[in-house]
């Protein structure tokens, strides 16, 4: 127990916003926070996991992507196209020959990005990669990318209460590493397939603990958003109106309608221990 004022004299950075990457998240006052959990929601196919590693890779922060869907080559093909600018297309041909060693080079560029490849982890599972990355790093993980929450597991008797106590399992290491811990969840399908979804439309209405609560569509060309559920800014929980980024088809990267990033399709991201192995 401390007094409020001295509730100022810790460190302070285990609360602080990850660094912007999209002017239009930025615009609708929605921003990744340390010490939280954050929540992307859609329906299958919507985009979550295109958002989740494009943040990642132009986030720049230290980063732990566990994976329980995509496969390791999957990951690593989008990746060396969002680094590169080369469809996914032309990468997958090109492995073959001499591009691997271009795209393995490419992939350097984002060693702040580190993947655990998990099909089925439970919460110890989840405790052991964040303990290697954090010996490894000597520092843990800025961010945590779990893709995706129903994929975790819990020693629940159902889905529903394994889905409440995998959400809790994520709360307690978003506060205990000062870690933004990012899920990825579906939602209940409807009939708007190509706009955001009301937040009671999330599965399992797994919606007390995160902080933040994308709600998330896409078209062939954009990817749309909408805070559903915002501590730090502004919300809309029905999903009325949302937010649009242009999503590039071939890379499958995400950039501002208007665009912002100064690095074009590549970020000079600082450090890749992404395999291409055979």
């Amino acid at each position: 127990m401390l007094s409020l004022h001295r509730s100022l004299d810790g460190d302070l950075s285990a609360g602080e916003a990850l660094p912007t990457v999209y002017q239009a998240l930025e615009d609708h006052d929605i921003r990744f926070h340390r010490s939280t959990v954050a929540m992307t929601a859609g329906r299958p196919g919507g985009g979550k996991s295109i958002f989740a590693l494009d943040h990642a890779i132009k986030a720049e922060v230290p980063t732990l992507y566990v994976s329980c869907d995509m496969s390791r080559f999957q990951l690593a093909t989008r990746a060396a196209s969002a680094l590169t600018g080369d469809p996914i297309s032309v990468v997958k041909e090109n492995l073959n020959g001499t591009g691997r060693e271009k795209y393995r080079a490419a992939l350097k560029k984002a060693d702040h990005l580190f993947l655990a490849l998990e099909k089925r982890p439970d919460a110890e599972a989840l405790e052991d990669v964040l303990n290697a990355f954090h010996e490894r790093w000597g520092i843990p993980p800025h961010l945590v990318v779990i893709d995706n929450l129903m994929n975790l597991l819990s020693g629940a008797d159902n889905e529903w209460a394994g889905l409440r106590e995998m959400s809790h399992v994520a709360d307690f290491f978003a506060h205990e590493l000062g870690a933004c811990v990012h899920l990825l969840h579906h939602i209940n399908i409807n009939d708007a397939l190509d706009r955001p979804a009301p937040m009671n439309n999330v599965k399992g209405k797994v919606v007390e603990l995160p902080s933040l609560i994308l709600s998330v569509a896409k078209t062939d060309e954009e990817f749309r958003f909408a805070a559903v559920k915002n501590r730090e800014g502004r919300e809309d929980p029905m999903a009325q109106s949302y937010g649009r980024l242009r999503l590039d088809p071939q890379t499958l990267t995400l950039s501002d309608l208007t665009p912002q990033w100064p690095y074009g399709p590549a970020p000079n991201a600082p450090m890749g221990n992404w395999s291409l192995a055979a």
